[in-house]
């Protein structure tokens, strides 16, 4: 036994060093801390004396429960109580890691993560996916083409502002149809360089996980947006800006629809794809997930419900008087 990572404490000071010399993200990195801290501020004894051993499957659920309803959640100026199922089983998963680290160095035998059953269940809480409340792709366009509009043009009297207005509208629109027909996070379409497009597919650079580094097909509308961009710059970042957080949400106003936001246009992506066609392992691929689908299929389970219906009625066996074997 390591009798160095007995307790909780030695555990997370241990999968922090981990975490800290692996290859994944500074984002990523900085939200295992953040998991950490949330755990360590929550456990309901010392957190760096609590022995691995004597976390049980109630104790587990106990501090899911306080987690969920009793904690204090502080935003801004302002609290509530208790967080987000998916935050509680952030907070959780950091717990498991914790456990399966004491397993590992022979500190305890097994988890109580590890135990499953009916009656039992889960110790993780089970939110149900969120369904991305998108436009139609009629009115995506339209929106997309109300970000790079400048309302206010005809009132601004000095040529060097109207020039100046103009451009920052154009590339806002460039920005954001780059991410709709492309799919890519925010990090990675900014990561982009002019040099990544090689024609009919793009090398995309993954900024989440060293393993997240993918060739992706350029779709024609997506071929468009690129062709233009080389048009004017033959060289460098993809992209102009780094963000249009504020030009898609006075767009989003104008037409009087809810907010969108950079992430929505990686779903409105997807789910183009899936209405296509494409099979979902295929476009879990090209977003870059590494789950073959799984959430995908969670996510957008409306979509391949009724895509099941359509394509039961391509089906066809024996006419009816045919000999069957």
């Amino acid at each position: 036994i390591n009798s160095d990572l007995r307790t909780l404490g030695a555990l997370s000071r241990e999968l922090r060093r981990q975490v800290d010399l692996s290859a994944i993200s500074q984002r990523t990195k900085d939200g295992y801390g953040v998991w950490l801290d949330r755990l360590e501020l929550n456990w309901p004894t010392d957190f760096q004396t609590a022995l691995a051993r004597s976390v049980t499957r109630e104790a587990i659920v106990q501090l899911r429960n306080h987690l969920a309803t009793r904690a204090i959640v502080k935003r801004g100026k302002t609290e509530s109580r208790g967080y987000r199922p998916a935050v509680v089983n952030q907070t959780l998963t950091a717990l498991r890691l914790l456990l399966e680290l004491a397993v590992k160095n022979h500190a305890i035998a097994s988890t109580p993560f590890d135990q499953s059953g009916v009656i039992e269940g889960s110790l993780l809480m089970s939110p149900k996916p969120r369904r991305p409340e998108l436009p139609s792709s009629e009115l995506m366009e339209r929106l997309l083409s109300e970000v790079g509009r400048v309302p206010e043009l005809e009132t601004i009297e000095d040529p060097a502002l109207r020039a100046v207005r103009i451009q920052a509208a154009a590339h806002a629109e460039e920005y954001c149809r780059f991410l709709a027909y492309s799919g890519l996070r925010r990090g990675e379409a900014e990561a982009c360089r002019i040099e990544d497009d090689r024609g009919d597919t793009m090398i995309v650079r993954g900024t989440k996980t060293d393993s997240a580094y993918r060739v992706v097909p350029v779709t024609p509308a997506l071929r468009g947006v690129i062709d233009g961009i080389r048009s004017r710059r033959p060289s460098g970042p993809m992209l102009a800006i780094k963000s249009a957080r504020l030009p898609l949400q006075r767009a989003c106003r104008r037409l009087g629809i809810p907010a969108l936001t950079h992430h929505h246009l990686r779903h409105y992506f997807a789910t183009v794809c899936i209405e296509s066609g494409v099979p979902i392992p295929t476009v879990a691929d090209w977003l870059g997930h590494s789950d073959g689908g799984a959430l995908l299929i969670r996510t957008y389970r409306h979509l391949r419900d009724r895509h099941s219906l359509e394509a039961a009625q391509t089906v066809r066996f024996a006419a009816q008087g045919e000999a069957h074997l």
